[in-house]
């Protein structure tokens, strides 16, 4: 049995629409912060969003998500992994959307912003899965310039954006800006199993 963990959606009843909160996890519980990160704010808070997947592709983590009984066919998701792959974009399912790769930072928030316009929510969120990811194929102060970017294109359309992290994969110098520029904190850290 798959348990949320109860604190986020306590954490997230305190947080405006218009935040931008950091969700910190480990590798080794990043479905599980995802998850309880999410279902919350579509089942209590009756959200819709968007979810940009770059650290799995969006069919991976639909299926992780069904897997656990929760249906996200209402929710958008933009992978920015399947298309290095081959066949990768080949799905039968309307809610994924793909960007050719996770250094097209400007591709990725305008696809977002359309996404929201084509949605009937009167509330929304934007889950970016994750910083790391980016990190990955993006130069640091890019990455930096670019999720200042992202954070406050949001803020100012009232929308809840959700910045997934492992830290010890970020670089210092994104990690301090996500400190800068989100207003919560979710830190659900690293599980160390013995």
């Amino acid at each position: 049995m798959f348990e949320l963990d109860q604190r986020i959606a306590e954490q997230l009843t305190e947080v405006a629409l218009n935040s931008a909160v950091q969700v910190r996890c480990g590798n080794s519980n990043a479905f599980m912060v995802t998850a309880s990160t999410m279902v919350p704010l579509m089942q209590m808070f009756e959200m819709g969003g968007v979810y940009i997947s770059g650290s799995r592709s969006a069919i991976e983590m639909i299926e992780a998500f069904e897997t656990i009984g929760i249906d996200v066919s209402h929710i958008q998701f933009i992978d920015l992994v399947s298309s290095g792959v081959l066949g990768g974009t080949d799905v039968d399912r309307p809610n994924i959307h793909f960007v050719d790769s996770p250094i097209m930072l400007e591709s990725i928030l305008l696809r977002t912003l359309y996404l929201l316009r084509t949605t009937a929510n009167e509330r929304n969120f934007i889950i970016l899965d994750s910083v790391n990811s980016l990190a990955i194929y993006n130069e640091d102060r890019m990455l930096a310039e670019y999720l200042h970017t992202f954070i406050n294109t949001f803020r100012q359309r009232e929308v809840l954006s959700v910045i997934i992290n492992v830290p010890d994969q970020t670089s210092p110098l994104v990690l301090s800006n996500l400190d800068l520029y989100c207003t919560d904190l979710i830190d659900r850290g690293q599980v160390v199993i013995h």
